[in-house]
Formats: structure tokens, sequence, C-alpha cells
């Protein structure tokens, strides 16, 4: 038996900055509070434009909003993502081209006959 050594993972540098935690709290807070997904990213785009140069806190606020907003915006596509699996398969069933084994099966007896 072998022992698994623990690894270490890499953590945010921001993470303890309040800066970098106040924009990422700003964009979970206007997601929550209806904001559209892609409303989100076009503002987290005009911030990086306005971005100044340098490690100030401002620059570390707009890295925590616009690193939030990418999660969000991960997150929501794989959300279309599976909605849309489901609907794929919905349909493929209603129009009978789901393949099935059963479906295989009856299908390689006939074209013995």
């Amino acid at each position: 038996m072998t022992a698994m050594t623990p690894e270490t993972t890499t953590s945010n540098p921001f993470a303890n900055d309040p800066f970098y935690a106040l924009g990422t709290a700003d964009a979970y807070d206007e997601h929550k509070a209806g904001e559209n997904v892609h409303t989100l990213l076009r503002r987290a785009h005009e911030m990086l434009d306005a971005a100044p140069l340098g490690p100030t806190p401002a620059n570390l606020y707009v890295c925590g909003y616009a690193n939030t907003v990418r999660g969000l915006l991960n997150g929501h596509m794989a959300q279309i993502n599976a909605q849309t699996e489901v609907a794929q398969t919905w349909l493929a069933r209603k129009q009978g081209r789901e393949t099935s084994t059963l479906h295989q099966r009856n299908t390689h007896r006939r074209a013995r006959r």
C-alpha cells in the first residue's frame, strides 16, 4: 500500500487583498441582483480597458471583478451546454433517432434476412 502525499495547491496571490475581495464581492452581488452575465462581462472589459497600470488598489479591484465574471461566464456556458444536450436528447427520442441497444440489435436481424 502506498501512502498518498498531500499536494500543496497554489493559492491566489491576491486572496488576502481587501480590494481584490471587494471586486469579487461586487461581481457576485451584481449577478445575484439580476444582472445578465453578458452585461457583467462587458462591464469587466470596460474596467480592464480603463484600469491603471501597476499594483494599485483600483487595479486589484478590477482583477477581482474580472476574474469572478469569468468564473460566472464559465458556469453559464456549462449550464447552457447541459441544457442543449438535454434538448437534443429529447428531440432525438421524439423523432425516433435515439440509438439504443435494442434498436441496433433489431436492425442487424433485419439485415441478415
